[in-house]
């Protein structure tokens, strides 16, 4: 299971994202499944408010076979816990929520925000595993 964040979902959906390009070409090096949590979803809607952009969304997690997956209850103390220890960072909760189901289920990240890479750290201290493998 590879987990999507927004900015990948968002850059998937519209081409005029300047990550666009680049999503797509990962997309074609990468093997799901794929799953996205209702908060990702949540900010893509906000970041896509045109609404053949929202049909292009409905689309790709259509197409991708994209699963929904939530940390389970009760996941509050790990997800706050998370924002409070990088509040320097800004962590969003979107971040927090991606963090507690990388690391309660191995599954790796597909970001394009640096933090996941340099910052963000699974709940036992170790380094969470971010797809693609190198950065560029």
């Amino acid at each position: 299971m590879i987990l999507l964040d927004t900015n990948v979902v968002v850059a998937l959906v519209d081409e005029r994202d300047r990550l666009h390009a680049r999503a797509k070409r990962d997309l074609g090096k990468l093997t799901g499944p794929f799953a996205v949590t209702s908060v990702v979803l949540s900010e893509a809607c906000f970041l896509l408010v045109e609404s053949y952009l929202r049909q292009r969304l409905q689309l790709l997690l259509a197409s991708l076979s994209v699963s929904p997956v939530e940390p389970e209850p009760p996941w509050w103390n790990e997800v706050f816990t998370g924002l409070i220890r990088y509040a320097e960072h800004t962590p969003d909760l979107c971040d927090a929520m991606l963090v507690v189901l990388a690391s309660k289920n191995a599954w790796p990240i597909w970001t394009y925000d640096t933090e996941f890479r340099k910052v963000w750290r699974r709940l036992d201290g170790r380094h969470l595993k971010v797809v693609p493998d190198k950065a560029r």
